[in-house]
């Protein structure tokens, strides 16, 4: 059985995170776009991709 690489892995997970938004009928955006090349070449997770979305774009509850 074929082993597959850490890089395979990743464009296979950034590939699954795409096709999400795709399914949702959502667009991603450029700044979105560069994370998920970020992590297709290794240079960050995609948790601490969406750590970043969810910190850029969910408002913070104060009561």
């Amino acid at each position: 059985m074929k082993t597959i690489s850490r890089n395979e892995a990743r464009a296979k997970t950034v590939g699954n995170i795409l096709a999400s938004l795709r399914i949702e009928q959502l667009t991603p955006s450029v700044s979105v776009i560069m994370a998920m090349n970020a992590c297709m070449t290794g240079e960050a997770s995609t948790t601490k991709v969406l750590a970043g979305v969810i910190r850029q774009h969910v408002p913070l509850r104060r009561d």
